[in-house]
C-alpha cells in the first residue's frame, strides 16, 4: 500500500503543479504577450479571457490603474456622454469610482477611497455633484459614508446615517428634489423566525431607509421593512442564516429607493421580488410583484416575471412607466431565468394593472447574479443598462434594439467576481474643472501629459525654454489634439530647450490650466552604447588587420629564409 500511496501522492503533486504552471503561464506569459502583439484588443479574444480576466492599463503621469475597455458593438446613434462606473473585483486593479468617455478612454478616477459603489451625477441646490458611497463591504451590505464631490473633485458634503449604531449601506444614495438624501441601512435585530423553520429567537438582517437633510444631517423620515413585511414573504433560502447574531437572515434586501412628486417612496426589495410604493406616513400604498402582488398582469405573466431585481425607478409618473433591472439570479441556488435584462413596465395604478413594454438584454444574454442598473437617457430616450456583476454596459433604443455594448472585463469570468460595477450610468452634464495642474513626466525622450478629471481639454500646447527664470522665454513648440487620457510629445529634436511645460486648451483656445515646469536631460545611454559598440567593432577590425599583416609578414620571412638555405 505504501508504494501505491506514494504514487498517488506524486500524481496529485504533479497535477496541482501543472494547474499552477498553466495558470501562471497564461496570466504572466501568454496574456501579456497577446496584449503586446494585439494592443487594440480583439473583442472575441477579450471576451474569452485570452488577455486575462480584466486587462489593465497604467499611466506614466499618475499612479492610476484601470481596466482596458473593449467595444463589442457600436452604432452612430449612441450618445457620446460620459460613463460612470465604480470599479471593483479581484482582477480590476485598485478599487474606486471612475469615469470613461464614449471612446473607452479614462476621464477621471479616484483611488483614495476603499470600496466604492453607485457613482452618479446628482443635483443639489442647483449644482451638479459626483456622489457615491465608500466604505467597507460586509457580505452583501456595506458599512460606510456617502460623499458629494464638486466640479473640482473636492469633497463638498459628507452624509451619514442617523442613529446609534446606524451605518450607511452601499445600495442607495439618492438626492431628492427637496434637497434631501435617501439612503439605505441594514440593521441586525432579534426576530421570531419559527415560521421559516428556524429559531423563535432568531436573528434578522432588517432593511431600512432614511431621508436625511443634507445640510443639517437631521433625520426626516425612517422606514423599516420588518414592520410592514412578514419573513414568509421572502424567496431567499439561507439554511445557515438567522441562528446567530453574526449571521442574520436577510429576508428583504432593500437595494433602491426613490421619491416621487407626491412625496411617496418607491422601494425595491430583491429577496421578496417586490417594488413597493410607500406614503409619506410610511403606509404601503401598493405592492408590485412577489407574494403580495396587487396587480393584474396584462402581458400574460411577462410583466410580473422579474426576480431578484435592482434599481426600480419612475420613468414617467404621469404615464405610469417604470423601469427596473431584472437579475433573474441570486447565486447558483436561486436561478429563475436564462438571462438578466432591463425591463420597462406600464402601470395603471387606479386599476391595478401592469403591462410589459420592452426588455433589454446584452449581446450574449449574460446573467448577473447580483447588482445592475437601468437608466433612460433624457436626450435621446435611449436605455442604458449596467449588468452589475457581469462587466458589461449597453445602450439600447427604446424598443429594445441593442445599439452599443462595452465590456470592462471578460464576461466569461464574471461568476468569480473578477471585474464588477454595482451600477453604470451615462451623463452629458458633468463638467470637471480640477484645481490641481496637469501632470507631466519625461521618460527617455518623451514627455507625457494628463489631467485627471478635466473634461473640457481639447488640445495640448507644448512650450519650451532654456531657463525657467524668465516666463516670457517660453516658446510654443508643438500642439496636439487630446484624444486619450495620456498624450505624448517627442523631445528628441528639441535639444536646445531644457525646460518644458504643457498648456491645456479648450476648444475655443481658452487656457484651462498649465503644468509645472519639468527639466529635460537628454538620455545619452543608447548613444553611448552605440559609440561603445562602434569602438569595439573598429578595435576588432584593426586587430584583425594587424593579425593578418603579421601573419603575412611571418609567412614571407619563412619563405625568404627557406630560399636562402637553398
Amino acid at each position: 500500500m505504501k508504494p501505491l500511496f506514494v504514487r498517488a501522492l506524486c500524481i496529485a503533486v504533479v497535477v496541482v503543479a501543472s494547474v499552477f504552471a498553466v495558470f501562471f503561464s497564461i496570466s504572466y506569459v501568454i496574456s501579456p504577450l497577446l496584449v503586446w502583439l494585439s494592443p487594440s484588443l480583439n473583442p472575441t479574444l477579450y471576451d474569452w479571457g485570452a488577455y486575462g480576466a480584466c486587462p489593465l492599463q497604467s499611466f506614466v503621469t499618475t499612479g492610476l490603474v484601470v481596466p482596458r475597455v473593449s467595444t463589442r458593438q457600436t452604432h452612430p446613434d449612441c450618445e457620446s456622454g460620459l460613463v460612470l462606473l465604480t470599479i471593483n473585483g479581484d482582477s480590476a486593479g485598485p478599487k474606486g469610482p471612475a469615469i470613461f468617455d464614449a471612446h473607452n478612454e479614462l476621464v477621471w478616477k479616484s483611488q483614495g477611497y476603499s470600496s466604492a459603489t453607485n457613482l452618479q451625477v446628482q443635483s443639489y441646490r442647483g449644482q451638479n455633484y459626483l456622489t457615491f458611497w465608500a466604505g467597507k463591504k460586509v457580505g452583501t451590505k456595506g458599512v460606510g459614508t456617502y460623499y458629494m464631490l464638486d466640479s473640482s473633485y473636492n469633497e463638498a458634503h459628507r452624509v451619514t446615517a442617523v442613529g446609534d449604531g446606524m451605518q450607511g449601506d452601499l445600495h442607495e444614495f439618492k438626492i431628492t428634489r427637496d434637497n434631501t438624501a435617501l439612503l439605505t441601512i441594514y440593521a441586525t435585530t432579534e426576530a421570531d423566525l419559527s415560521s421559516l423553520g428556524k429559531f423563535s429567537h432568531g436573528w434578522l438582517l432588517d432593511s431600512l431607509f432614511q431621508e436625511v437633510d443634507i445640510a443639517t444631517g437631521e433625520l426626516l423620515f425612517e422606514w423599516r421593512a420588518s414592520e410592514h413585511f412578514n419573513v414568509t414573504d421572502t424567496y431567499m433560502t439561507d439554511p445557515f442564516g438567522g441562528y446567530i447574531e453574526s449571521k442574520p437572515f436577510d429576508f428583504f434586501h432593500i437595494n433602491s429607493v426613490d421619491k416621487d412628486s407626491q412625496g411617496n417612496y418607491l422601494v425595491s426589495s430583491r429577496h421578496t421580488h417586490t417594488v413597493t410604493c410607500i406614503s409619506p406616513e410610511g403606509v404601503i400604498l401598493w405592492v408590485l410583484g412577489g407574494r403580495r402582488n396587487q396587480f393584474t398582469d396584462l402581458s400574460g405573466g411577462d410583466a410580473l416575471d422579474f426576480k431578484w431585481q435592482h434599481d426600480a425607478r419612475w420613468v414617467s409618473e404621469e404615464e405610469g412607466t417604470l423601469s427596473l433591472f431584472d437579475n433573474k439570479e441570486a447565486g447558483p441556488l436561486h436561478v429563475d431565468g436564462p438571462s438578466s435584462r432591463g425591463m420597462m413596465l406600464q402601470l395603471d395604478i387606479s386599476n391595478r394593472t401592469v403591462e410589459l413594454l420592452h426588455t433589454y438584454e446584452s449581446l450574449h444574454r449574460t446573467r448577473a447574479p447580483s447588482q445592475g442598473s437601468m437608466q433612460v437617457l433624457p436626450g435621446s430616450g435611449h436605455v442604458f443598462v449596467g449588468f452589475g456583476h457581469s462587466p458589461i454596459y449597453s445602450e439600447f433604443s427604446v424598443n429594445g434594439s441593442l445599439l452599443c455594448e462595452h465590456h470592462f472585463g471578460s464576461p466569461i469570468f464574471h461568476p468569480w467576481n473578477r471585474a464588477v460595477s454595482y451600477r453604470a450610468s451615462k451623463r452629458n452634464d458633468w463638467v470637471g474643472r480640477p484645481t490641481y495642474p496637469p501632470a507631466v513626466e519625461i521618460e527617455d525622450d518623451t514627455l507625457y501629459v494628463s489631467w485627471n478629471g478635466a473634461t473640457e481639454v481639447s488640445s495640448w500646447l507644448l512650450q519650451g525654454a532654456q531657463s525657467a527664470d524668465d516666463e516670457d522665454a517660453f516658446k510654443d513648440l508643438d500642439m496636439l489634439d487630446k484624444e486619450t487620457f495620456e498624450e505624448t510629445f517627442e523631445l528628441g529634436d528639441l535639444f536646445e530647450y531644457s525646460h518644458f511645460r504643457v498648456v491645456a486648451l479648450a476648444q475655443d483656445g481658452q487656457v484651462l490650466g498649465q503644468s509645472e515646469i519639468v527639466v529635460y536631460e537628454p538620455d545619452w545611454d543608447w548613444w553611448m552604447f552605440g559609440v561603445a559598440v562602434l569602438a569595439w567593432v573598429m578595435i576588432a577590425m584593426v586587430g584583425w588587420h594587424c593579425f593578418k599583416w603579421l601573419a603575412r609578414r611571418k609567412s614571407s620571412r619563412i619563405a625568404w629564409i627557406s630560399l636562402e638555405r637553398q
